[in-house]
């Protein structure tokens, strides 16, 4: 088990400290919250290492690498699919909008016209259905 599976956690390792890194390079305040998120998406990240490994058929240190790669990365596809995820949920929001508001236009245009209908028969301009029309 750890000749097959060693190299990737020795990558996920180096990867996760890697990131880090280079967070704290760029400034970025590291909060409990931060390394929590990170812990929780490691499961993924070692799914995903491992397929890549398996599929480039990489053994030892390849594989190391190739799992530190996909830890440092893995960030940036988490917010490649969240960003694209949300733009669909806002698509989908403003056609639910549109939508909704073409419905209320066409009720309240509905309610207008029947208003007017009953105006007009109580003024004597249209007649009650089925009646004959007033002459003109």
């Amino acid at each position: 088990m750890i000749a097959k599976y060693g190299w990737i956690w020795i990558g996920l390792t180096f990867g996760f400290a890697a990131k880090y890194a280079l967070l704290i390079k760029r400034g970025v305040q590291i909060r409990p919250g931060l390394v929590l998120a990170d812990f929780l998406l490691l499961p993924m990240v070692a799914l995903i290492a491992y397929w890549l490994v398996s599929q480039a058929g990489l053994r030892g240190e390849g594989a190391a690498l190739m799992t530190a790669a996909a830890t440092v990365g893995a960030d940036r596809v988490v917010k490649l699919y969240t960003d694209r995820f949300l733009r669909q949920v806002d698509a989908m929001i403003v056609d639910e909008a549109a939508r909704r508001k073409a419905a209320i236009r066409e009720e309240v245009q509905t309610e207008l016209s029947a208003n007017r209908t009953l105006e007009d028969i109580a003024a004597g301009k249209r007649p009650l259905s089925g009646e004959a029309s007033p002459p003109a």
